[in-house]
């Protein structure tokens, strides 16, 4: 019998999910929230490395509204303006112990507008972080060491204009095949609903936030090589638009995968999974596809 989190005593906390008040500019989202609720349930997976997100859509889209809903979820550490000596000396240890498993940036473009060593500086870091991990720092601030690879995933985002003009050159550094690219755009009807709720709205707050089931530990989740075989053909479409190999690509899609049968409390992967990510991928690329 297949195995499943479901009765498993002490295998997963309660599953909390409030009903989310409709407002602004997340009307049209759910799939970009499924997607993010993705991410964060890959950092629980044991035979995963975490997975991280760039999202990008052109200013006023709703982009840091969408992922702070996610910032109280246990585990993410939402920062503003962070650096990279900043993160090293304070959340280094948080990191490797597990408390911190999500770094979230609410807008990549601030900790990009520092100086270039800065920011160059952040962006290796980064690169690091959430790829090879980190072992060991040692600087004339900062003498700290891991006995294993330390990683988390990331999750902040970026206006399309700032994307495009970068993305040449976060390719050749990397940083666009470590962390998944989801770009939207709102059509026509979506922008009348939006402009419509905003009309009728009685509370204009954006400091909603939303609570997300997550499994008590760490957890196990069985591949199946049949499923991440039929993968390989939409690794290779996200090649062509990327001008670099898709293998990150393949081993990101496969980690989806695993995340939505975790997501729907499977410790195992399923057609089913193949299906929901398929129908995700539209997202996973720079084309700004229309909600």
């Amino acid at each position: 019998m297949r195995s499943t989190l479901k009765g498993q005593k002490g295998m997963v906390a309660p599953h909390i999910s409030p009903k989310i008040q409709s407002h602004k500019n997340l009307i049209g989202l759910k799939d970009l929230m499924y997607i993010i609720e993705l991410v964060i349930l890959s950092t629980w997976i044991k035979n995963a490395d975490p997975l991280s997100l760039i999202i990008s859509a052109i200013v006023g889209a709703g982009k840091t509204e969408l992922i702070k809903l996610y910032s109280k979820v246990k585990g993410v550490k939402f920062l503003s303006e962070p650096t990279a000596y900043g993160i090293k000396r304070k959340y280094l240890n948080d990191i490797k112990s597990g408390k911190i498993r999500i770094l979230m940036i609410g807008d990549l473009l601030g900790p990009l507008s520092k100086q270039k060593k800065t920011k160059d500086d952040f962006i290796a870091f980064l690169n690091t972080v959430i790829e090879e991990g980190i072992l060991e720092v040692q600087t004339y601030a900062q003498d700290w060491k891991s006995k294993k690879f330390v990683k988390c995933g990331l999750i902040t985002t970026i206006a399309k204009p700032d994307l495009l003009r970068k993305s040449r050159r976060w390719f050749e550094m990397g940083f666009l095949t470590r962390a998944i690219p989801l770009t939207y755009s709102y059509s026509n009807a979506t922008k009348i609903n939006i402009y419509e709720d905003i009309a009728k709205s009685k509370n204009l707050s954006r400091t909603l936030t939303k609570k997300m089931w997550l499994p008590r530990k760490p957890v196990t989740v069985k591949q199946n090589p049949r499923i991440n075989l039929k993968l390989i053909e939409l690794s290779m479409n996200i090649e062509k638009w990327q001008d670099v190999y898709g293998f990150r690509r393949q081993e990101q899609l496969q980690t989806l995968l695993m995340a939505n049968a975790l997501k729907n409390r499977r410790k195992h992967v399923t057609e089913e999974d193949y299906e929901k990510i398929l129908e995700l991928s539209k997202y996973i690329n720079l084309d700004f596809k229309e909600i």
